[in-house]
C-alpha cells in the first residue's frame, strides 16, 4: 500500500497520461510489495500528482534547467526488498518516459525516493497498520 507523490512541472502530463500513470504506479506498487490483488488492497495505494510552476525548480541555486520529475514512494518497512525497489524505480521511470515521449536511450530526468516507514509511524483509519495486516486482510474487505 505505497503512498506516492509525483512532483512535476506544469504541462508535463495530459490528464490521460496522469490517469494512465496512476493506474500503472498502483499496479507497480502492489507488485513490488507482493500484495494480493483484491479490490480492498488495490484501493489502499494512493498516488498524488502535484504540479509546480517551472520557475520554482532550482539547479545549482538557479531556476530553469532540466524539468525534473520526482516521485516519492512511502512504503511499509519490510514491504520492498532491494530487487523490488530496483524494479519499481525502473518501471516508474520507463512509464514516465513512455508518456512523455522520452526513449530509453535518452536521459530521463526522473528522481525516485523510496522511504521505508516503520509500521508504528503509519496510520490508517485511526490505527497503526503493519504489512502483515495487509497480507492477511480478508479478500471481501470493502475498498477504500
Amino acid at each position: 500500500m505505497p503512498l506516492m507523490y509525483v512532483n512535476y512541472p506544469e504541462g508535463t502530463f495530459t490528464q490521460d497520461a496522469i490517469d494512465k500513470l496512476a493506474m500503472q504506479f498502483t499496479e507497480f506498487g502492489r507488485e513490488a510489495e507482493k500484495i494480493p490483488k483484491t479490490p480492498y488492497l488495490f484501493s489502499t495505494t494512493f498516488v498524488y500528482f502535484r504540479p509546480y510552476p517551472k520557475g520554482l525548480v532550482f539547479h545549482g541555486g538557479k531556476s530553469g534547467g532540466t524539468n525534473v520529475i520526482s516521485l516519492e514512494v512511502n512504503a511499509l518497512e519490510g514491504g520492498l526488498d532491494a530487487a523490488a525497489k530496483k524494479d519499481l524505480i525502473k518501471n516508474v521511470t520507463d512509464a514516465i518516459g513512455e508518456v512523455t515521449g522520452l526513449s530509453e536511450d535518452q536521459r530521463r530526468p526522473v528522481y525516485v525516493l523510496i522511504r521505508d516507514v516503520p509500521d508504528i509511524n503509519w496510520g490508517f483509519f485511526g490505527k497503526t497498520i503493519a504489512l502483515n495486516d495487509l497480507l492477511t486482510a480478508s479478500p471481501d474487505e470493502k475498498p477504500v
